[in-house]
């Protein structure tokens, strides 16, 4: 199996001088007194100097030879610095990872050439391939240390169109953000979000400076959003089709053979250019592609067995495909699912009053054939008796759009004086879902049933009107997640169990500011926990909190998270509990001892207590290439390809002794011939764990990523990370409405996935 990058082959020895310093703050200083001709690196209370060139300033320390393997992260650390030294035609557009733009390449040009569209405004938008240089250590085999240069593909969107022309031009500028031409020295780029523009004045929200600025010292900042509204407006009826041949010309640098086209040139043009000058007497030569391969007997790379969806209690029905187990056994807890004749409530515009009807008679009934991917309904494929969907109108045909969301929620209100109900289906004009903050009717409905404890379901009008052939797919997903949010579990995963108790816990963080120019100070930590089979047990949110009191604060919850678990589960004495925490975040040493003092302090003495605490991230520069793939049809009995390089999932490759690649998503599971080409998870085990079977957490976190009751297919991130995040991305913006109260989400719904 390939990696995207390529081996570096260093001198076997490096001179080193090294002494004492205990504080960081410290190393400028001397950094500054030694440039050109020392360099520099700070770690763990020590600083390392290596020689550049002859001359200069002294350096007192311990001066020896080191060996390659001792100080390879040093070199590491010298290569990045290096890197620029060879792309000297190129301008960095930043150092740390070093990355530049290809020069030669530009996405919309092209793809108004394929497209045959053009306006007079379209050459200020550009598209530009980024390329970014990063040195990493491998240890692929233990002993096996090497160090490797890798070469990641991005896209760097960039609006240098005047903004004067732009708004001339009729394009709704306001709400979108705008950067600095020439930002001053220590000066954000960003400039802040625009209010409105008076002549060559924009006046700008969420300012990081002056509130009012000229037109010409600002540009729009690049994102997929800016060029939509930008483009969408300059191009009209062609922007569909220019969109199109964005799609493909990106696609030619970033799905599988695209994106290893690249990584072979680049290992050409590194060949050529090398050897690489790190130091005196110091050369480094770019040297073959890495590869990860099993030798000499040595696993380093494998494939684990196909996760199994698991439907009933006994673990006898199982299926490899979620929706045809789900179809062919029920869900995992039909026989005790409580409620087998729930009360929903279907909220929606009057104004579609016939459409709605028809959507809900379609999910409480089935699809009727010829169509078979949602053919039994709502009812019968989870095994209820009678679920109720009660309408409730609200009055739309004589209002303007400005109270949308208090039509809404006064429809909401007047609804539950007629009786409770167990969740809420919220039906909204496609003109009303992207109303931005208290404006959003969603929004402001959803946290109006989420503070009485009522979990709610959002779809939009375009969506529940789809034709039937459509909208089967969107059922599927759609019934398996508010079964979730009535409490059901749809499936569980296989996994053996062979010790009395484990429980997974997922750790993660919302950041409450409401603007990207306020500073982040507000907190809240979140925290999922699942059993070892994959049963969600409950979600919890801490408390409000600033960023320095985040660590004591999660710490808190995490304990009184055991506790609760330990009660809930009988723990008896002697047993042996295993608790695995999921970060997104790295988590520093004194975090995990406190993490792990405060859980053994909750659980007690009696229990014996393995702690594992992983970091699992997308957040790195590793990706795989199988040159045996060539990928499957896109359509059945089309031509077109998609997954073509990308190896299959659930392979498992080591690229450290405490880290590992896991592939989630490859072949059928990716969407589109143009999806880039997919980067799997980095799995990384911190060292003070007490329990350190890596490829068994591995193989878990793979198996968590099926646990997503979102959908039918797989998540990217395990569901404990997945479920943090978009509970996350809710608070964040349920924190926005006035009468909003988190209180029902640590009673009523602390165990339901109203997140979903």
């Amino acid at each position: 199996m390939l990696l995207n990058g390529f081996e570096i082959d260093l001198p076997n020895e490096v001179e080193i001088v090294t002494r004492p310093l205990p504080d960081s703050a410290d190393v400028k200083e001397e950094r500054e007194r030694l440039t050109g001709h020392w360099f520099v690196h700070w770690a763990g209370g020590q600083l390392y100097c290596m020689r550049l060139r002859p001359g200069g300033p002294n350096v007192q320390g311990d001066r020896r030879s080191w060996p390659q393997r001792d100080c390879i992260w040093l070199l590491r650390a010298r290569v990045d610095d290096v890197v620029e030294s060879v792309f000297e035609r190129y301008q960095a557009l930043r150092y740390r990872p070093f990355t530049i733009l290809a020069q030669r390449d530009e996405v919309v040009r092209a793809a108004a050439t394929v497209a045959d569209v053009g306006h007079p405004l379209l050459d200020g938008f550009t598209i530009h391939p980024k390329l970014t240089l990063q040195a990493k250590v491998l240890e692929p085999r233990d002993g096996d240390v090497r160090l490797g240069l890798f070469v990641e593909v991005g896209m760097r969107y960039q609006v240098d169109a005047d903004m004067e022309a732009l708004n001339r031009a009729g394009i709704d500028l306001p709400g979108l953000y705008a950067v600095r031409r020439h930002p001053a020295p220590g000066e954000r780029r960003l400039a802040g979000r625009i209010d409105r523009i008076d002549g060559d004045l924009v006046h700008l929200t969420e300012a990081t400076g002056d509130e009012s600025v000229a037109s010409s010292d600002l540009a729009l900042e690049g994102s997929l959003e800016t060029f939509s509204r930008c483009l969408g407006h300059l191009l009209g009826s062609r922007h569909d089709r220019f969109t199109k041949a964005v799609d493909e010309v990106v696609a030619g640098f970033r799905v599988g053979p695209g994106y290893d086209k690249i990584v072979r040139d680049i290992g050409t043009f590194l060949a050529r250019r090398s050897p690489i000058t790190l130091g005196v007497g110091l050369k480094a030569n770019v040297g073959t592609r890495l590869a990860i391969e099993n030798t000499l007997g040595i696993t380093s790379i494998y494939t684990a067995h196909p996760v199994e969806y698991v439907f009933d209690r006994s673990g006898s029905n199982r299926h490899r495909f979620a929706w045809s187990g789900l179809r062919d056994h029920g869900p995992y807890d039909r026989a005790t699912f409580a409620n087998k004749s729930p009360r929903i409530a279907v909220l929606y515009p009057d104004v579609a009053e016939g459409k709605v009807e028809t959507f809900v008679r379609s999910l409480r009934d089935g699809i009727p054939p010829p169509e078979k991917g949602f053919s039994g309904g709502f009812a019968r494929l989870f095994g209820l008796a009678n679920p109720q969907f009660v309408p409730c109108p609200v009055g739309l045909a004589r209002s303007g759009p400005v109270r949308v969301e208090g039509l809404y929620r006064e429809a909401a209100e007047r609804f539950l004086e007629r009786g409770a109900i167990d969740a809420a289906i919220i039906v909204v004009l496609d003109e009303h879902a992207d109303l931005p903050g208290l404006g959003n009717p969603y929004l402001r409905t959803k946290a109006f049933f989420l503070t009485l404890g009522i979990p709610t379901q959002e779809i939009r009008l375009r969506t529940a009107t789809k034709r039937p052939a459509d909208l089967q797919w969107t059922l599927q997903n759609f019934s398996v997640a508010l079964y979730a949010k009535l409490n059901g579990t749809p499936w569980t995963v296989d996994q053996d169990k062979a010790i009395s108790d484990e429980i997974i816990v997922g750790m993660g963080m919302a950041e409450l500011s409401g603007s990207r120019a306020e500073k982040r100070q507000r907190f809240v930590g979140i925290t999922t926990v699942f059993s070892g089979d994959g049963t969600y047990l409950l979600g919890s949110a801490s408390r409000e909190c600033s960023f320095e009191e985040y660590p004591a604060t999660l710490r808190a919850s995490m304990a009184a998270v055991l506790a609760d678990v330990k009660q809930r589960n009988g723990w008896q004495p002697d047993d042996t509990v295993r608790v695995i925490f999921h970060a997104h975040k790295p988590l520093k040493r004194d975090e995990v001892a406190a993490i792990a003092f405060d859980g053994a302090r909750a659980v007690g003495a009696e229990q014996r207590l393995q702690l594992a605490f992983l970091t699992i991230s997308h957040d790195h520069p590793f990706y795989l290439f199988d040159p045996d793939e060539p990928g499957v049809p896109a359509r059945k009995g089309g031509s077109a390809m998609k997954g073509a390089l990308a190896p299959s999932r659930g392979t498992i490759a080591r690229i450290g002794r405490w880290t590992r690649l896991v592939c989630v998503n490859s072949h059928h599971l990716i969407k589109r011939p143009n999806s880039p080409h997919p980067k799997p998870l980095l799995v990384n085990l911190h060292q003070d764990s007490t329990f350190h079977d890596l490829e068994y957490l591995s193989e878990q976190v793979l198996k968590f990523t099926s646990l997503s009751w979102r959908s039918i297919l797989p998540a990217r991130t395990p569901v404990t990370i997945h479920y943090s995040e978009l509970m996350a991305s809710l608070l964040a913006r349920l924190r926005q409405v006035p009468d909003w109260s988190p209180t029902a989400l640590g009673v009523k719904l602390r165990w339901s996935r109203w997140f979903l």
